[in-house]
C-alpha cells in the first residue's frame, strides 16, 4: 500500500500537488531520528534556510537506516511563514499535525526507489513510490536499558543508544564484561563474541556501532566497506550472559567456546575460531 493513499484517507483535502515531502536526513550536525526521539522534531523542522514549504501540507519522513528506508514523522498543516535575519537569514514555519496522522508517525516504515539528494521534493514527485513496508506495535522509542535479558537492539538502534550516550545504558553495559550474540537477521546466521575488555560490553558495543564488523574477520567481509548499502542494518545485537569486570579471561573465553558450540556458530555462523 502506498502512504499518499493512506494520507488522503487521513486528510480528505489533501492531494499530492499541494504538498511537499521533507526528507529529513543527517545535515552534518544532527540526526534527524535522534531529534525525534528527543522530542524535537517539530521545532527543528520549522527552521529553513530557504523557503522549502510553499504547499498547503508538508509530508515529513526521516531515513532510517538506509538510503531507501524511511520512519513516518507526521503529516502537518502549512498555517504559516515568518522571514528572520537573526542569526543569519531563515524561515520559521508554522506547521500544524494533523491529528488524524498521528497514531502512526513513529510506527509506520516505508521504502522508497528515491535517491536524489534533494531533500524536499514535491508530492508528485513521490505519490506512486513511498510503499508502506513496516508497522511497528508502538511508536519507536529507545528507552532507559531494560535489563540484561531484554536487550535486542537493532543495529541501528545501536548506533542511537552509543551516538546519545544513553546514561542508563552505558553504566549498565559498561558494569559487566560477558557474552553476546549477533543476529543477522536477513541470512539467519549468528556470531557469538566476548567483551573482555575494562570497559565491559559497552565498549564492545561501541565499536560496532563505529565500525559494524569490530574487527572480525567473516564480519568485515560481510559487512565491510564493500557490502550493499544499508546491509549492517540487518544486524540485532543481545546478550548471553554477563560477567562481573573482575571475570578473569580464561573463564569468560571456556563459556564464550561453549555458547559457539551450542549455537553451531562455528559450522553455520560467521564465527572462525
Amino acid at each position: 500500500m502506498l502512504l499518499f493513499d493512506l494520507l488522503k484517507q487521513w486528510e480528505p483535502d489533501f492531494t499530492p500537488g499541494c504538498a511537499k515531502v521533507h526528507l529529513a536526513r543527517f545535515n552534518g550536525k544532527e540526526h534527524p531520528l535522534d531529534v525525534f526521539l528527543e522530542g524535537r522534531f517539530d521545532k527543528w523542522q520549522s527552521w529553513q534556510s530557504q523557503r522549502s514549504f510553499e504547499k498547503d501540507y508538508v509530508v515529513s519522513l526521516i531515513q532510517a537506516g538506509r538510503p531507501t528506508r524511511w520512519l513516518f514523522a507526521g503529516l502537518f498543516r502549512r498555517k504559516g511563514r515568518s522571514h528572520h535575519t537573526e542569526p543569519r537569514s531563515h524561515y520559521l514555519y508554522e506547521l500544524e499535525r494533523i491529528e488524524a496522522a498521528e497514531e502512526w508517525v513513529g510506527r509506520l516504515y516505508l521504502k522508497s526507489t528515491y535517491k536524489q539528494r534533494h531533500s524536499y521534493p514535491l508530492g508528485k514527485t513521490l505519490a506512486n513510490d513511498l510503499v508502506i513496508s513496516e508497522l511497528l506495535p508502538r511508536r519507536l522509542t529507545i528507552g532507559d536499558f531494560p535489563g540484561f535479558k531484554s536487550v535486542n537492539l537493532t543495529k541501528e538502534h545501536l548506533d542511537i543508544v552509543v551516538r546519545q550516550n544513553i546514561p542508563t545504558w552505558r553504566a549498565a553495559l559498561s558494569s559487566v564484561k560477558g557474552i553476546y550474540l549477533i543476529t543477522d537477521v536477513e541470512t539467519g546466521k549468528l556470531y557469538v563474541g566476548k567483551a573482555d575488555g575494562e570497559s565491559g560490553i559497552w565498549g564492545r558495543w561501541c565499536t560496532y556501532a563505529a565500525t559494524t564488523h569490530g574487527g572480525n574477520v567473516a564480519l568485515k567481509e560481510e559487512f565491510g566497506i564493500d557490502a550493499p548499502p544499508g546491509r549492517q542494518y540487518h544486524l540485532r545485537f543481545s546478550i548471553l550472559e554477563v560477567t562481573d569486570l573482575h571475570a578473569i579471561d580464561k573463564e569468560i573465553d571456556a563459556r564464550e567456546n561453549h555458547w559457539k558450540q551450542i549455537l553451531l556458530s562455528r559450522d553455520f555462523g560467521y564465527n572462525r575460531n
